[in-house]
């Protein structure tokens, strides 16, 4: 019987939560099926892109973030 993976599967393959009997048939799968394996490669690249994605707030944000969380603490 082959299984089919969902692209949440893939994630999960990808982020190594996978057991290791999902990991074997996936790995197998990927050996076999070209559109899993296509899939794959564009969620590493998804991935590899996040990866090196950097979000900066403006410090005028940060700074009355902060103020707002000092006031509820010593409220």
């Amino acid at each position: 019987m082959t299984k089919t993976f969902t692209e949440n599967d893939l994630l999960r393959f990808l982020y190594d939560e996978v057991n290791e009997d999902e990991r074997l048939e996936i790995n197998r799968s990927l050996s076999t099926d070209i559109e899993l394996r296509t899939k794959l490669d564009e969620l590493e690249e998804a991935k590899s892109s996040l990866d090196s994605f950097e979000l900066k707030a403006p410090k005028d944000v940060v700074s009355r973030i902060l103020y707002a969380s000092k006031n509820l603490l010593s409220a």
